[in-house]
C-alpha cells in the first residue's frame, strides 16, 4: 500500500497593475517567495489590465487607484463585470475614506495603502483569496 500524497492546491494567479514600473517591481518582490502565489502578469494601465484579466482569468488583481487611462475604480468595475470570480485589491498612496468606500462599492475585496508592510499585504491577499 502506498502512502497518500496530499493534493496541493494550485497557486493563486495574480496580476499587478500600476503605471509605475518601480511600484510593480516592488510589489512583485514583496510577493516573491510567498507560498501559493504566482504572478502571471503585469499591466501599466486599466485598459491593459482588463484585457489581461480577460485573457488570463487571474484569481486576484492588485491595482493602483490612479492610472493614466482608466482609474482603478473604473477598472475594478470593468474587471468584476468581465471576470466575476477575480478578486481585486485596490492600493494607493493616499488615505481617503471616500476612495475606500467607493472601492468596496465597485467590488473590491480590499483597499490597501502603498505604505503597508509585506505582512499586511500578504494578509490582505489571503483575505481576498479566501473570500472567493
Amino acid at each position: 500500500m502506498s502512502p497518500r500524497v496530499p493534493r496541493q492546491r494550485p497557486s493563486a494567479r495574480i496580476i499587478i497593475v500600476d503605471d509605475h514600473d518601480l511600484a510593480r517591481s516592488g510589489l512583485r518582490q514583496l510577493l516573491a517567495g510567498a507560498r501559493g502565489l504566482d504572478i502571471v502578469g503585469e499591466a501599466g494601465s486599466g485598459h491593459k489590465a482588463l484585457a489581461l484579466c480577460k485573457a488570463l482569468r487571474p484569481d486576484l488583481v492588485l491595482i493602483d487607484v490612479r492610472l493614466p487611462d482608466m482609474d482603478g475604480l473604473a477598472a475594478t468595475r470593468a474587471i468584476r463585470a468581465a471576470c466575476p470570480g477575480t478578486r481585486i485589491i485596490l492600493f494607493t498612496l493616499y488615505e481617503a475614506d471616500d476612495y475606500a468606500h467607493e472601492a468596496m462599492r465597485a467590488g473590491a475585496a480590499d483597499y490597501l495603502l502603498k505604505g503597508a508592510s509585506r505582512r499586511e499585504l500578504l494578509e490582505a491577499v489571503q483575505r481576498a483569496l479566501a473570500s472567493q
